[in-house]
């Protein structure tokens, strides 16, 4: 279940949680938050040899002054307090070709919704572009990059590249480490903004509950050597994953 987990393109149904507390950001060495509903859910289609893939992304931010989120676009406005609220959701679909081999890919759209409560918490707005995920393994390792980019109003246009490698404990299983979290490039900004690299490891353990269903958690700690003004200096990181039965 560890490894289905770790498969973006899995025969799976799952709610996930992606959350991060973000440390040092904005004018004042201020925290900030950034929680994230990502459900779940794959439709296969053998007649057609392909699987779909749809997920939702409900981001949740809140948002010091001054801060910079990557996936939000432009710096948040100077002054006030900290601004928490629904940001632009998200959806993408992948299709992904079936068959046998050690890796496998999918390519899809993925459209934003102009949803944000404020717009201190916006995002992209009314946008969309492409995404794409590539998987593999071999032994206890476990390899998934997803790429994207999206455009949106008021001249956003975001490109990430999330690269994910675990290794899998044989000894205890269920348990890993790794790798995962996201670079992010918002090309409208100046070139000494433009990039956010995170570098760090996260940890996690997944528990089969019976009857099809589990339970996966996981934490993690990731710096940051490149950020944009207001960025973040570290974060904690956190998901927990409900899988449910097919």
């Amino acid at each position: 279940m560890a490894r289905l987990l770790q498969d973006p393109l899995a025969n799976v149904s799952a709610v996930n949680s992606d959350n991060a507390i973000n440390f040092g950001m904005g004018d004042g060495d201020d925290v900030g938050y950034g929680f994230q509903f990502e459900p779940v859910y794959s439709l296969p289609a053998p007649e057609w040899g392909v699987n779909f893939l749809p997920r939702a992304i409900v981001p949740i931010v809140g948002a010091p002054p001054g801060s910079d989120f990557p996936r939000l676009g432009e710096e948040r406005p100077s002054g006030g307090d900290t601004t928490f609220g629904l940001s632009d959701i998200q959806a993408q679909l992948f299709v992904s070709p079936t068959g046998g081999g050690a890796w496998k890919w999918g390519a899809g759209p993925q459209i934003s919704l102009r949803s944000r409560t404020d717009s201190k918490v916006g995002g992209p707005g009314w946008g969309g572009g492409p995404v794409g995920v590539i998987v593999g393994g071999a032994g206890p390792w476990s390899f998934v990059t997803i790429a994207g980019n999206i455009w949106g109003q008021d001249g956003f246009n975001t490109g990430f590249l999330q690269p994910m490698v675990f290794y899998n404990f044989e000894t205890i299983p269920g348990a890993y480490v790794g790798y995962n979290n996201a670079i992010a490039a918002d090309w409208d900004a100046s070139s000494d903004n433009r990039l956010t690299v995170p570098l760090g490891l996260s940890a996690g353990k997944t528990f089969a509950l019976g009857g099809g269903y589990g339970l996966s958690v996981g934490a993690g700690a990731y710096g940051f050597p490149v950020k944009p003004d207001g960025g973040a200096e570290w974060q904690l990181k956190f998901g927990i994953t409900m899988v449910f039965p097919r």
